[in-house]
């Protein structure tokens, strides 16, 4: 139950800004989407990236990749969850399809080679770090998508 409220508020979350973003009658710019206001929910980065190089914010080097919207956000839809998501928009060639992306095990991490494969691949596309950094996949032990209150947002069943 807890997962799949917290894939429902995910999706909400990167879809509603692929829509903002490709509406013909909205003609929002990527640097517009950072006033985006959404509930629970901060954008801490809409930025226009040239096509070519790109190094992503963990530092990984991509080359060959063609402009695009970055947009980044944190999701709190409780007290005490930290949840980070990014969603690349291609610039033009979109294919008209959104990627939803995973990463595996617990988490801990947005990966970036997920998201540049399904950007080349001309979707719009999302990755999260599922709330639980700094765990790896391989270790759950900083998982702070389940609050301590055992809790996510103010409909979840305690668990």
């Amino acid at each position: 139950m807890t997962k799949h409220l917290l894939d429902r508020v995910l999706s909400t979350v990167a879809l509603a800004i692929i829509i903002c973003a490709a509406t013909q009658a909205g003609a929002a710019t990527c640097a517009s989407l950072a006033g985006l206001a959404l509930d629970d929910t901060a954008i801490t980065a809409a930025q226009s990236i040239p096509a070519g190089t790109y190094t992503a914010p963990d530092g990984e080097v991509f080359a060959g990749l063609p402009a695009f919207c970055r947009v980044a956000a944190t999701l709190t839809p409780s007290s005490d969850s930290n949840i980070k998501v990014e969603v690349w928009l291609p610039s033009a060639g979109w294919n008209g399809k959104y990627e939803g992306t995973g990463n595996g095990g617990y988490a801990g991490t947005i990966i970036y080679t997920v998201l540049a494969d399904g950007l080349q691949r001309g979707y719009a596309v999302a990755n999260t770090d599922m709330g639980t950094a700094p765990a790896t996949t391989l270790d759950g032990s900083r998982s702070s998508a389940i609050p301590r209150n055992g809790r996510i947002g103010a409909t979840a069943p305690p668990m």
